[in-house]
């Protein structure tokens, strides 16, 4: 077997992996972006629940739990005076809505190791038929990049970054709670280079490469 080979398929299975969490570990497909379309949809959302993904063991064991994301993010979304439900209220209110957080790290043997980060809001939509209402994602953007290994719990900035956006998207469509602020995402650590935004978004994201040293 060539040498090159192990190194080839690593490359295949990391591609294969982002393109999981693109479309949704759940099941759940995300077509939808951060555009003035997809904002709209979050227009008389009293309150959502927070789902965040778990992460593999080894991810855990280095610091990026996630109960600490879990953590992160609701406490973003109430400083900016958004109400967090439980999934018992959640399945209570109209239209379930949630926010979904997905971090796919793969652990390279050397000193980084790659990750994509996917944040979106789903929600039950109507359909123009009588069938029961589907859940989608109305609303995601996401980032992939590379961080170093030992770096790993440095990945919370960009999720806190992912969910200012989805926060600001929230309050362009909603009053803005008199004496909130929407949380910085400036955060130490997390380095942005040669940021760019794909034109296209062909699966809907706003792709952002992202450096954590």
């Amino acid at each position: 077997m060539p040498a090159h080979t192990p190194t080839r398929i690593c490359r295949v299975l990391l591609g294969l992996a982002v393109l999981w969490g693109m479309i949704g570990c759940s099941g759940r497909e995300s077509w939808a972006g951060n555009t003035k379309a997809t904002r709209a949809t979050l227009r008389e959302v009293e309150g959502l629940w927070v789902l965040v993904e778990t992460v593999r063991p080894e991810v855990a064991q280095a610091g990026l739990t996630a109960q600490k994301l879990q953590t992160d993010v609701e406490w973003r979304l109430r400083h900016a005076g958004m109400r967090v439900l439980t999934d018992e209220e959640r399945r209570g209110t109209p239209r379930s809505p949630f926010l979904y957080v997905n971090m796919i790290v793969y652990l390279r043997p050397h000193a980084f190791a790659s990750f994509h980060i996917h944040v979106g809001f789903n929600q039950l939509a109507s359909l123009t038929t009588e069938s029961a209402p589907p859940m989608v994602t109305t609303w995601s953007c996401g980032s992939t990049g590379k961080v170093r290994s030992a770096r790993l719990a440095a990945l919370r900035n960009p999720v806190r970054a992912h969910v200012d956006a989805f926060v600001n998207a929230y309050l362009s469509v909603h009053p803005r709670p008199r004496g909130r602020a929407t949380p910085s995402s400036t955060s130490p650590g997390v380095t942005v280079s040669a940021r760019s935004r794909s034109a296209s978004r062909p699966l809907g994201f706003t792709l952002e490469r992202l450096t954590v040293r």
